[in-house]
């Protein structure tokens, strides 16, 4: 009988081994999550070493490309400037990012909720509208500049320059250190150490310095890492502050050879392109190495404690009106100057805003079809690419956190490669891939191909959201389905999914939000009748139709807060929590 049963019931030989439906599932997430993580980055390999664009005939290896990156005085002075910005802004964003963190995460500074979630506006915001709103306000022909060299007899400062640029774009990364400090450390921190501090006669701010301060090390890294890298990638601040002063980074660099040139040089482009991922790299693997001892700031044990509110005393009231001034003057006043803007012919302290009231601007956005179809095209783009990116994200997260997939390690590190890769370089890596291989081939001429794009590009940002969540769920539940006859699949669409609810709503509108305000990943991408809104801005921009692009950043800023306030007070989800 033993015999019998380990054989068929008319033949000599064993049975074949059940279908293992959990290990082919594993497989094809694993197979599609490497297909487009690959995807985009192996054509730009190939594009560096050829002598012609992919799309051209009899092309040969070449390792010219890459000679004339290291012998160009240009691109070196190019990688220098992107260098001191990236590094200047990141100052910026630091500085403030984590003064906010302190003062709002553990004082008792008067009003610090609502400049926290002033504080997070740019965040919600694209780098091309933001950049819109300094220059309306502070550019050379700024509403406040121009007010200022009335009286003064010249212009305060220079807003076209690497120092201006910096300014602008660490202020719109702020928000990004203010949430890893206040969420990763300044909430986390052992509040009985501030407190043994305050026995010994430190006052408020001497242990916000001595004590929070040092244990934050590990978030302030991390948040370092990630501007470093958005700095390095940003386009519209560097166009739209640098270019008209002929300052040049990688980012423009690249848009202005591979986009705006008639006849672009796709090789120098792609070597350019892999200079940008070997800097973002770096920065990333630099990041590791100096968390690799993060162990050494763990406060939080077995024990759990509340956040100590720290009492300013007689410095409540004049920190609370130096940040809220900071805030007003660099974050509220550009904003409004946008909305201000779209309703105006123009904007100049010299003529009342009254006599030059119009509704002209929205008239213009409106009756160009193109805007239309760009609308209409980001939100069907954004919706789509949020929802299959959810989809992605938890079926990778799961795979990596609850399977015993031999290749679970190689997973979990194609989906976070992305944060190698800006998103400019997605797209152009996706525009030759659409080119040589014939599966991304037939995604061109419609939105799949950016929905595509998309999902590439932001998966690590949805992993970010869905991943923690899961290992926040006791392996007890699945453990006990498989004990009854699950298999591993039944077990996370039986068990995990409906837990992960909450985790996938806030994935999912986090991604749509972004997708909303995102442009740099489809600018290679784009086609008659595919214009979504972040680029047809840029082209308002690029044509000096600075009333109407006012119009269409207004337009964005209101869907993007409805969106938001309707995840706020009918899903109760914020956007960063």
């Amino acid at each position: 009988m033993a015999f019998l049963s380990r054989t068929g019931p008319h033949h000599g030989t064993a049975s074949p081994p059940p279908f293992d439906r959990a290990r082919l599932i594993q497989w094809l997430i694993f197979l599609v999550t490497a297909s487009l993580m690959l995807a985009p980055a192996l054509p730009i390999l190939l594009q560096v070493v050829v002598d012609r664009p992919l799309y051209a005939d009899d092309w040969q290896f070449t390792l010219g490309n890459i000679a004339q990156i290291f012998q160009s005085e240009r691109i070196g002075r190019i990688a220098l400037t992107t260098g001191l910005f990236a590094l200047f802004s990141v100052i910026i964003a630091e500085v403030l990012g984590i003064a906010a963190a302190l003062l709002i995460g553990r004082t008792d500074m008067p009003g610090r909720k609502v400049m926290g979630d002033v504080l997070m506006w740019p965040l919600y915001l694209s780098h091309l509208i933001f950049a819109l709103g300094w220059v309306i306000i502070y550019g050379p022909s700024g509403f406040v500049t121009q007010l200022i060299a009335q009286s003064t007899g010249e212009a305060p400062w220079n807003l076209y320059s690497i120092a201006g640029m910096s300014v602008v774009a660490g202020i719109s990364q702020a928000p990004l250190a203010y949430l890893y400090c206040l969420y990763g450390a300044v909430r986390s921190v052992d509040s009985t150490l501030e407190s043994a501090a305050r026995t010994t006669g430190a006052g408020p701010l001497q242990v916000l310095r001595k004590v929070t301060l040092p244990l934050m090390i590990p978030s302030i890294i991390t948040s370092t890492a990630l501007n470093l890298v958005i700095a390095v990638e940003t386009l519209s601040i560097p166009l739209f502050l640098a270019r008209p002063a002929r300052i040049d980074t990688l980012s423009t660099f690249l848009y202005a050879e591979g986009i705006a040139a008639s006849n672009p040089n796709h090789g120098l482009v792609a070597a350019s392109s892999l200079l940008l991922m070997t800097l973002v790299g770096s920065t990333l693997m630099l990041q590791r190495m100096l968390l690799r001892h993060g162990h050494r700031y763990e406060t939080v044990k077995g024990k759990g404690s509340r956040p100590m509110v720290l009492g300013l005393g007689k410095l409540r009231w004049p920190l609370a009106i130096l940040f809220a001034t900071v805030l007003i003057t660099t974050v509220v006043v550009p904003i409004a100057g946008i909305i201000l803007r779209a309703f105006t012919s123009f904007l100049s302290p010299l003529v009342p805003v009254s006599k030059v009231l119009t509704l002209n601007n929205f008239d213009k956005l409106f009756a160009d079809e193109a805007n239309i179809r760009a609308i209409c095209n980001t939100v069907e783009i954004a919706l789509l690419s949020a929802g299959l990116g959810t989809l992605l994200a938890v079926a990778v997260a799961l795979v990596i956190q609850r399977s015993d997939f031999r290749f679970a390690g190689t997973l979990e590190a194609l989906a976070y490669s992305p944060r190698v890769v800006p998103g400019m370089i997605t797209g152009l890596g996706v525009f030759y891939a659409a080119v040589i291989l014939p599966p991304m081939g037939w995604l061109r001429g419609n939105i799949g191909i950016i929905v595509v794009a998309y999902v590439m590009a932001t998966l690590p940002l949805a992993m970010g959201v869905i991943q923690p969540a899961i290992v926040q769920i006791g392996r007890d539940l699945d453990r006990a389905a498989r004990t009854v006859g699950a298999d591993w699949s039944d077990a996370m669409r039986f068990i995990l999914l409906p837990l992960l609810k909450p985790a996938l709503l806030g994935s999912f509108i986090l991604l749509f939000v972004f997708h909303l305000k995102s442009y740099i990943i489809a600018i290679f991408l784009m086609a008659p009748g595919l214009e979504v809104m972040g680029v047809s801005m840029l082209s308002l921009w690029t044509n000096g139709d600075v009333g109407v692009l006012a119009a269409f950043a207004t337009f964005q800023i209101v869907l993007v807060a409805t969106l938001l306030l309707l995840a706020r007070f009918l899903f109760k989800v914020k956007i960063y929590d």
